[in-house]
Order: structure tokens, then C-alpha cells, then sequence
């Protein structure tokens, strides 16, 4: 395996995991509660939705596969939580697709090579930060995911709710 892409593994493993701890207590009410009147955090069903568009380009990426600019997705990089639950797919649905999207990305971090890390991140607006598909994926299987798993964390913290071990 490319040394990158099982750095980047571990990690996106570990992530995987840990994700699938944060949401395991939860009843479908809380998925898209706001602890803090008037100071909305990213909730659970926000995060998992946000995460797996993301988690889908990583595999795309690894793939050499197309995608579309996720920033005017509903639940791209513009998107805020919002309190509809019907915005979002029931839990069970999207911790299915967070774990098979995990699957494939390992899948496909264990083909990844050389060549593929070292390609031209397809995205225009990403490339000027992140200029190869290498420099992407640490960005969105390990930074990324990373941030937005410790903001659940925190979002368990003010609902009152125990802490879950890495």
C-alpha cells in the first residue's frame, strides 16, 4: 500500500468508528436538537449529511472518477443545520451510507497509487490549497472529517449527554 494513502487510512478507519459511537445513544428527536437558544450547532443529521458528500468525493477522487463542485449542495460547504428533520435522512440511513462509504474508501485507498495521489486535484477551486489528489484526500478524509467528528463531540457535551471514547 502507498505510503499516503495508509497514513490516510488509519485515520479515516479510526474515524469511521468513533462516528458510529457519537450517534449510537441517540434517540431520532436529538438528531437535530439545538442545545444553546439562539447559537445553532452543526447537529448530528447535518454532520452525518455534510460527511458523507464528502466522504463520496474522497471515494470519487480515489476512483479518478467525476464528480459535481459540492459547493451548492444542500449539504456542501455553503449548507447550514437546519431544525427540519425532514432535511435529512433518518439515522439508520445515514449511518448505512456512512459505513459503506468508509468501505469503499479503504477499498480504494488500498488500490491508490503513486500516480493517482500525485494527479492534478480535479477541482479548480480546491487546487490552488490542495494541488494534487493526495494533498485533497488528507484534507477530506482526515482534517476535514476529523473537525467535523469533534464538533459532534462537543454538540453531545451541551445536550448533556456522556462523553464517547476515541
Amino acid at each position: 500500500m502507498n505510503p499516503l494513502a495508509r497514513a490516510i487510512s488509519i485515520t479515516w478507519k479510526r474515524n469511521a468508528a468513533y462516528a458510529l459511537r457519537l450517534v449510537a445513544d441517540l434517540p431520532p428527536a436529538q438528531l437535530i436538537a439545538q442545545p444553546i437558544p439562539a447559537r445553532p450547532l452543526n447537529h448530528p443529521a447535518w454532520i452525518f449529511s455534510h460527511l458523507n458528500l464528502y466522504a463520496a468525493i474522497a471515494v470519487s477522487l480515489c476512483r479518478a472518477e467525476h464528480f459535481d463542485d459540492p459547493a451548492e449542495h444542500p449539504h456542501g460547504q455553503k449548507s447550514e443545520p437546519l431544525p427540519d428533520p425532514a432535511a435529512y435522512e433518518p439515522l439508520p440511513q445515514l449511518t448505512a451510507t456512512w459505513q459503506t462509504l468508509h468501505d469503499r474508501g479503504e477499498t480504494a485507498l488500498a488500490a491508490a497509487t503513486d500516480a493517482m495521489l500525485a494527479a492534478t486535484n480535479p477541482l479548480d477551486r480546491w487546487r490552488t490549497i490542495h494541488p494534487t489528489v493526495g494533498d485533497m484526500l488528507v484534507t477530506l478524509m482526515v482534517k476535514h472529517e476529523s473537525g467535523h467528528l469533534g464538533q459532534l463531540s462537543a454538540w453531545r457535551r451541551a445536550m448533556g449527554l456522556a462523553r464517547v471514547g476515541m
